[in-house]
């Protein structure tokens, strides 16, 4: 991660959120608890809309984080973040706990 890279909370990860014209690599690699507190140190950009998910991110690194609706797009040297529930439920409400999560490294590898 670059010194200088801003810090993206996401709940999902789409490929409309990146600008390329033939091809994109991207890595996926699963964080531990301790990997997601440091990466979640300083300014976040968070694009989780869902308060319950933000409120157990929030517990976690001790701090506020704000609910979002805005959309996301790729910017280089963003560190992205994605948190998503380990089991996704459909048509219901969800009030998840820490142990509900997988926190992810979303890594941009080349744009072409």
């Amino acid at each position: 991660m670059e010194s200088n890279s801003r810090k993206v909370l996401v709940n999902a990860f789409s490929v409309s959120m990146l600008r390329f014209a033939r091809e994109a690599t991207v890595r996926f690699r699963r964080l531990n608890i301790e990997e997601v507190r440091e990466l979640l140190r300083g300014e976040v950009v968070s694009y989780i809309r869902h308060a319950a998910t933000v409120q157990v991110i929030q517990e976690l690194v001790n701090r506020q984080i704000q609910p979002n609706n805005g959309i996301y797009v790729y910017e280089p040297n963003d560190t992205i973040i994605m948190v998503v529930l380990t089991t996704p439920q459909r048509g219901q409400e969800v009030v998840p706990r820490l142990e509900d999560l997988s926190f992810f490294l979303v890594e941009v590898l080349s744009l072409e």
